[in-house]
């Protein structure tokens, strides 16, 4: 058999000519074809831009350049895009949007006499609502941040408080995440035709990618143009009557051209939906009226094989991000840097005019329906802005603070679930960690699962809780604010009798010691505050207090705790003994625990995310979260109990003194189980999570279930009696990661050296 030539082939781009050709050194998302990639050639001339494909054309008729040592070779001889064009996919860009945005942008640290404040919480809580308190933004003529009752903070959001002129910086989402979205919107609207979904559903999976990060609708516009008198976005926080008086930037002509041509994308999709239907129907023998569950399962997983297969598929999908990237156009302020495939990496902008810049940056960071169309927030990872925002409510000059906000936890089914590592990877870096949670309904299982994770990782003494909604604790037996305080603190109370029972009653006892100064309560945050509410305004001066503290140095610790690492096998064994019931039951497996299968979608989506984009997670599919939380949780019982105390025992007086000691070696901990999780069970196994991405047809789901069991058995295996080498691999390493963090913590360990 010969073997086969790659040719690249002219496109007429939205700029200007593309390059089109199937890279012979990387795979593509079917698992089976090679991967298609699309450049734009920076021309409009024809001329040229056929004597750079004939460049294109050479590197791939050439095999000694097909690999990334030859790009300096490949570089002398042809133009810079054509070798960016081969080499870029090579190997995976590693980008980091929070080091991009800490170039341009750093931020300043308690050195500076800074506090950076974490801010957490549910959906809906109101956490960027008390956010926007703090930086004293208008909720309804200047909406930054934006909130809103639906899932709406789905990036990173920094704002340091300073002196000075307003200062902004954005990155942005790689150009392959983007266009993997798109092509999982696509997939997702062409198997609701497979369903025979309504065809607003079927709109609904094309507009809203199911992760809910990302919107098509908030980018290209809306279906149904919107008029002055709709019904706007509100926050579950904001009177039905707010006077919403945001300029809308986007006409009604425009509107209208917007879902013009969001319905010639439908109609496409349809089209393309019922062609793949057909083939598969053809090749399964597949009857409508007698098949199986497991029969349609297959159908949809062929029918999505024969769409990424489909020229005329990958067509639309370009077609759709060659839209998405001209709204980059209507950017008519700051400084846009692209990387070498055009795409936009960062904007910077400032000002001295607050009107301008917060208007300049909510396009980047906006929900405001009226201007669906021009949009950018879905495209951005990151936004870090700087300047004189301070509180309304407070005479005193700006305080330094840095402001940290991000996605919602979500509403967890329940108290175990874990907690995403973008959230967790910022505990360290915070100064003060604010858990945000809704005093009419408090302590659900989503905030539970917060408190238990800060309690095993030793940042509890960083908490303060902040109990919105206030104002809607009523009862007959309620009868005042402090019998109300009393009615929302009993909940904390059950909340950490809980979490003593799993983490240990150090924990337990931790966190008690946060009652009464670390419970702020607040009501009716979500208008300006005026002098009448003076119990909010007293509250948020009581977290400013607690901002202030939090830099303040702690105490020298004169208490050594010891321990035995033999000790310590036990308490990986009982944690990797759960990772492994808790996955068996998410992936199908058998387990003795109380967990619910996930569709194979899901699971097939995990494995893409992980294989295809390098996350760590899929929507609450959080592998690497789960393997931190359980080792955590028993680390954190194992550091709890010391053989002994070096000099004895601390008496209760010192009690603050013997919980700082074990939690500096808890944060030690936690810190470096987020590198050894992420290596073990996605660097050293990408091809594993790909491969496994890659079973297709009847029985894949279950092939597929076997392949990530094997990942985890073999990154994360439970140590025995007599364990083998994976075993003893890992049993090592993380006897080595508690010992350095036990050292570099102050404590003491036996049983220990390096060559152990």
């Amino acid at each position: 058999m010969s073997e086969r030539k790659y040719r690249a082939t002219l496109s007429k781009g939205r700029s200007g000519w593309c390059v089109i050709f199937r890279h012979p050194m990387c795979q593509g998302p079917d698992g089976k074809q090679k991967l298609r990639v699309r450049r734009g050639l920076g021309t409009r001339d024809e001329a040229e831009a056929n004597r750079l494909v004939g460049q294109l054309n050479e590197i791939l008729a050439d095999q000694s350049l097909w690999n990334p040592a030859a790009e300096a070779n490949a570089a002398s001889k042809y133009e810079e895009q054509i070798v960016a064009a081969f080499y870029d996919h090579i190997e995976a860009e590693t980008r980091d949007g929070w080091l991009e945005r800490e170039r341009i942008l750093p931020l300043p640290g308690a050195e500076q006499g800074y506090a950076k404040a974490q801010f957490v919480g549910t959906t809906g809580a109101g956490k960027t609502t008390i956010v926007r308190q703090l930086i004293g933004t208008d909720p309804k003529t200047e909406r930054f941040p934006s909130t809103s009752a639906a899932k709406t903070t789905i990036c990173d959001l920094e704002v340091i408080l300073a002196d000075g002129s307003f200062r902004a910086v954005v990155s942005f989402v790689p150009r392959d995440q983007v266009r993997q979205n798109i092509m999982e919107c696509v997939i997702a609207a062409a198997a609701g035709h497979l369903e025979a979904s309504t065809p607003s559903e079927i709109a609904r999976r094309f507009m809203e990618h199911s992760e809910m990060r990302f919107r098509l609708s908030y980018i290209l516009g809306s279906l149904r143009p919107h008029k002055p008198s709709d019904e706007q976005e509100l926050s579950d926080e904001e009177d039905e009557d707010a006077d919403l008086t945001e300029d809308a930037e986007v006409t009604q002509e425009e509107q209208r051209e917007f879902a013009s041509r969001l319905q010639r994308y439908l109609d496409e999709i349809e089209r393309l939906a019922f062609e793949a239907k057909a083939g598969a129907t053809r090749e399964l023998d597949f009857d409508e009226a007698t098949a199986s569950q497991q029969d349609r399962d297959a159908l949809q997983e062929l029918v999505e094989e024969q769409l990424l297969q489909s020229d005329d598929f990958h067509t639309l999908v370009d077609e759709i991000l060659d839209d998405v990237q001209a709204r980059f156009d209507f950017i008519q302020v700051g400084s846009l840097v692209s990387k070498r495939d055009g795409w936009p990496s960062t904007w910077a902008y400032e000002t001295d005019n607050r009107k301008e810049f917060l208007r300049a940056v909510n396009r980047f960071s906006s929900n405001y329906a009226p201007n669906f169309g021009r949009l950018l927030t879905p495209l951005v990872d990151g936004i870090r802005v700087a300047g004189p925002f301070k509180p309304d409510w407070t005479p005193d000059q700006i305080p330094s603070l840095v402001l940290l906000d991000g996605q919602g936890i979500g509403h967890t089914a329940d108290s175990a679930s874990s907690i995403s590592t973008g959230i967790t990877r910022r505990f360290q870096l915070a100064d003060a960690i604010v858990l945000v949670d809704n005093a009419a309904q408090p302590m659900q299982a989503a905030p539970v699962a917060v408190l238990r994770t800060l309690a095993a990782s030793g940042h509890e003494s960083k908490l303060a809780i902040c109990f919105t909604h206030f104002d809607e604790v009523k009862g007959d037996n309620l009868r005042g604010s402090e019998a109300k305080k009393d009615h929302v603190t009993g909940s904390f109370y059950n909340a950490m009798q809980a979490i003593g029972k799993s983490v240990g009653r150090e924990a337990e006892n931790s966190l008690k010691r946060l009652i009464p100064n670390r419970l702020i309560f607040l009501s009716n945050i979500q208008a300006p505050l005026t002098e009448r509410a003076r119990f909010t305004r007293d509250q948020f001066g009581q977290l400013m207090e607690i901002f202030r503290s939090s830099i303040l140095p702690l105490p020298p610790v004169h208490y050594r705790p010891v321990y035995d690492v033999a000790n310590l096998v036990l308490a990986v064994q009982k944690a990797t003994q759960e990772f492994h019931d808790r996955w068996n039951g998410i992936l199908g497996m058998g387990t003795r625990a109380p967990v619910m299968p996930e569709h194979w979608t899901r699971v097939k989506a995990l494995t893409r995310h992980v294989g295809l984009l390098r996350r760590d997670e899929y929507d609450t599919l959080r592998p690497i979260a789960d393997l931190i939380r359980l080792i955590q949780t028993q680390a954190s019982v194992f550091l709890s109990e010391p053989l002994k105390w070096d000099p004895s025992p601390p008496t209760e007086d010192r009690e603050d003194e013997k919980i700082q000691a074990l939690d500096n070696i808890k944060k030690n901990v936690f810190q470096r189980l987020h590198d050894l999780s992420h290596r073990r069970l996605i660097d050293e196994r990408l091809s594993g999570w790909v491969e496994a991405y890659n079973h297709r047809g009847t029985g894949s789901t279950r092939v597929r279930a076997r392949d990530v069991v094997g990942l985890y058995e073999s990154a994360a295996p439970v140590p025995n009696e007599m364990p083998g080498p994976d075993a003893n691999e890992f049993l090592f390493e993380l006897r080595e990661l508690v010992a350095e963090s036990v050292i570099e913590g102050g404590g003491e360990l036996r049983g220990w050296t390096r060559d152990t």
